[in-house]
């Protein structure tokens, strides 16, 4: 085994399936499925093998599958371009079902012949506004580009700062209702008596109010954060769901509305409906399509693709690429704030590293307020600009806010006069430990890469 090869063992590897299938995910043969009913196969570029792959980083003969008893063993036969089993080059492996087989640059997916086929993942690297090279979301591309045309309810479910609300936007821009409204609801900054009027709209003697799915009419509306809805008004918005109509705050008259909704959650809302949290007719409405966003740490090979197209949003000459040791750096970290992190890691190195090297570095902000001159980005919209101003002074509010409060939330939240659950849900947005505001507790040093996106 060479030194850069990882041996895996046949640990729960039973497909007990009399043969299976190989999903062709890339290369000359992409969307192709070939039916193996034989004990041992052999992959390559050579017509004399079994499984010919048609690729110049395929070798004559590449890869042996051979059937152990109820598992699948893979041995690489030498091949210049290696063998790998997901992210791992193998030279002896065992696979499971779904997992994907590198044979060179060619992808295919191992699955039991009695498995559902899956959507492919998509060839683009791109879908709207959001970018990914890696399969884990060009996988998500490949639903998304085939749902996103249809009316049909989407949950978007992953950790903070993974881009939901990108996401949500670029569905609602691929769809039909592109030409309609787009409006964005969330559901754990609203208080929760104002929460029914911004949804459904009020009505008295004096006024009347459209919410948000009055206005969104031949629109998408966007529930952000729906693990946080309100238990009394999850039976309304099922109502709303399943026959399109809604009756104002106040009002006595029912309002037919056209709509397509887009939910999203940082939290698990199947954990959610066992604790009786949420209700499970609403939650198997909601998640007819249920992607799950992949955080960072798990698509590293997209850190670099991000890093790109981050600085090319930034005013020329004032930013540089990192080095390999910087790039290294950004590869390995963990970035528990996901992809808004790592945009605001490019955007203050930019701005605050002496050279302008993107690095993960310690900075403070510059000037905003009477203090200073406000920062401008000719590169940006006002709404752009807007969001990152902030963004800027959320962050910067939270730590100041904390560190009165000696890092006890509950005093934070009372002092703001902030629902205590909405102060924690920006924290986790901005990645704010509060423990580290305790009295006594030291301030952490070195490289601290807190940013937001």
């Amino acid at each position: 085994m060479h030194d850069d090869s990882t041996k895996l063992q046949p640990e729960a590897l039973q497909v007990k399936h009399q043969g299976y299938r190989l999903q062709v995910l890339s290369g000359e043969l992409r969307g192709r499925e070939i039916e193996v009913l034989t004990d041992k196969v052999i992959l390559g570029k050579s017509r004399q093998c079994d499984v010919v792959l048609p690729d110049e980083s395929v070798s004559r003969q590449h890869v042996e599958i051979r059937r152990e008893g109820d598992s699948y063993r893979v041995t690489d036969k030498g091949s210049t371009n290696g063998t790998f089993i997901g992210n791992a080059r193998v030279t002896d492996g065992f696979l499971k079902p779904g997992d994907v087989l590198g044979v060179g640059k060619v992808q295919l997916r191992f699955l039991p012949r009695d498995q559902r086929a899956e959507i492919l993942p998509s060839d683009k690297e791109r879908f709207g506004e959001v970018l990914g090279r890696s399969l884990a979301m060009r996988k998500i591309f490949g639903v998304l580009e085939r749902v996103s045309p249809t009316d049909v309810t989407i949950l978007l479910e992953g950790e903070t700062g993974t881009g939901k609300d990108l996401v949500a936007r670029a569905i609602h821009q691929a769809s039909a209702r592109a030409d309609g409204p787009f409006v964005v609801v969330d559901c754990g900054a609203v208080a929760p008596e104002l929460i029914e009027a911004e949804l459904f709209g009020r009505e008295d003697a004096a006024d009347v109010r459209a919410g948000a799915f009055e206005l969104a009419d031949h629109g998408t509306v966007f529930l952000d954060e729906i693990g946080e809805l309100p238990k009394d008004l999850q039976p309304k918005l099922l109502r709303v769901l399943e026959n399109h109509r809604l009756r104002r705050v106040g009002g006595t008259e029912e309002t037919t509305v056209d709509i397509r909704i887009v939910a999203a959650t940082d939290r698990g809302l199947r954990e959610q409906v066992e604790s009786g949290e949420f209700r499970e007719d609403l939650y198997f409405r909601l998640a007819v399509v249920n992607p799950v966003l992949p955080p960072l740490r798990e698509r590293r090979e997209d850190i670099p693709v991000l890093i790109e197209h981050f600085s090319r949003r930034l005013p020329p000459g004032m930013w540089k690429p990192p080095g390999p040791e910087a790039m290294a750096r950004l590869v390995g970290y963990e970035w528990p704030g996901n992809v808004r992190e790592l945009r605001n890691v490019v955007e203050r190195s930019a701005y605050l590293s002496p050279d302008g090297v993107i690095d993960l570095i310690t900075a403070g902000r510059r000037p905003t307020g009477p203090g200073g001159p406000v920062e401008f980005d000719p590169t940006l919209t006002f709404r752009e600009q807007k969001e990152r101003a902030i963004e800027l002074f959320e962050e910067a509010y939270l730590q100041w806010l904390l560190q009165r409060a000696e890092g006890n939330i509950s005093r934070a939240a009372r002092e703001a006069d902030m629902d205590r659950k909405y102060l924690h849900k920006l924290l986790r947005r901005y990645g704010i430990d509060a423990k580290q505001f305790a009295r006594g507790v030291g301030r952490r040093s070195g490289p601290h890469p807190r940013a937001t996106s």
